[in-house]
């Protein structure tokens, strides 16, 4: 249970990180460096790994993951649906390359030194997850959200994660039970199926039924309480099946994407993101145990370049798909996916929890997700000032 004064000494680090945040991100926007590199800087400084100055408790861990849940709500808002299904089939060959040459090559290479099937499939599992909060903010600085490379990215981020959270239940499964039936994989994959068809009926009562009758509601505000309790209530959903909270946010903006309330929501729940968002950037940096690098720094930058160029290779093979004139830039499509971010933290703490993975090959993955969260805004930048290419 959280005390009063854990209450308090929370909203001085609130009020802390939004304060240093707002000062590093101004400083990275005049350097014209990514302002998602500065927060999660600040967090690296900040944390209890160098100066000590934030250690999060449970309040402080709940504001960077509402952060999370409103970002991705908001990319779902400002999706183009009807683009987003023009897009469907390159997005699902971009996931399913982008896992294909991430974890074969990541396990080929970590069966020889472990010998342990186990450890080397998750580690190659969590090294597929795509991190799309991150990509989706630097989309948004450039007011590239609604582009074709940012749907495509953001509908293969779902589909990458579902893949991922599919084969990592397995390791965690196989780790945990030792054996791993055929039972147990029709449940996996029967829950997932479950869940997204129960977001499409639910969207259709919403969009049919509840949004039209919103308008005559009298409590100020009744819209924006709506909207966020159907991203948090959609968070909470797919967090109960194994998914990232994130994905049911994302389908919830989606819900909303293409109803009369969508610019009324965006103008409300947008200063919401602005005090949260950055908390959830700067958790990512608390995160990163710098000492415990050190020693991960040789098979960690292996991995790394492994990772980075998984993804970036699987934007070509969707060109191939793309019969129109106004193809997206595979270059960009790749490097949108190279994030690991909050999602591969997820999955290196239920690691460590579990003991599938030990301080060494928490401290490798970690490193990886590290390598990975910084490169992307930096490349994503790069190349968006370049038209993509």
């Amino acid at each position: 249970m959280v005390t009063v004064s854990e209450t308090i000494h929370t909203l001085y680090l609130f009020g802390i990180t939004l304060g240093v945040a707002l000062l590093i991100s101004e400083i990275f926007r005049r350097l014209e460096q990514s302002e998602v590199v500065g927060q999660v800087f600040v967090g690296i400084l900040l944390g209890p790994y160098v100066l000590g100055v934030i250690r999060p408790n449970e309040i402080f861990e709940f504001i960077a993951e509402l952060g999370a849940i409103i970002l991705l709500f908001i990319a779902g808002l400002e999706t183009d649906v009807k683009e987003l299904s023009k897009s469907s089939l390159a997005a699902g060959l971009l996931a399913l390359f982008g896992v294909i040459l991430s974890f074969i090559p990541a396990f080929i290479i970590l069966y020889p030194i472990t010998m342990n099937a186990v450890l080397s499939f998750y580690i190659s599992a969590a090294l597929c997850a795509t991190s799309v909060g991150i990509t989706v903010r630097v989309f948004s600085e450039f007011g590239k959200l609604k582009s074709r490379e940012a749907q495509t990215v953001i509908a293969a981020a779902v589909v990458d994660d579902v893949i991922s959270v599919f084969l990592l239940t397995l390791a965690i499964n196989f780790a945990t039970a030792k054996e791993l039936g055929f039972q147990e994989v029709f449940n996996i994959v029967w829950s997932m199926i479950v869940f997204f068809l129960a977001m499409l009926g639910l969207s259709v009562i919403i969009t049919t039924h509840v949004v039209p009758r919103l308008w005559r509601l009298k409590v100020r505000g009744a819209v924006l309480i709506f909207s966020i309790t159907l991203a948090i209530l959609a968070g909470y959903a797919a967090a109960q099946i194994g998914l990232s909270p994130i994905i049911g946010a994302y389908i919830a903006g989606l819900m909303l994407a293409e109803t009369g309330l969508k610019d009324e929501i965006l103008r409300d729940v947008s200063p919401i993101a602005f005090i949260t968002v950055p908390v959830f950037l700067v958790n990512i940096g608390l995160k990163v145990n710098i000492n415990a690098l050190w020693k991960a720094l040789f098979l960690g930058t292996i991995l790394s370049i492994v990772a980075i160029l998984g993804k970036i290779l699987s934007g070509y093979p969707v060109m191939k798909v793309i019969k129109n004139d106004e193809k997206p830039s595979p270059l960009l499509l790749g490097s949108g996916m190279v994030p690991r971010g909050e999602v591969g933290f997820i999955f290196a703490t239920i690691g460590l929890t579990i003991g599938v993975l030990n301080d060494y090959w928490y401290a490798n993955l970690v490193y990886v997700i590290l390598v990975t969260t910084f490169i992307a805004p930096i490349l994503l930048r790069f190349l968006l000032k370049r038209g993509g290419e």
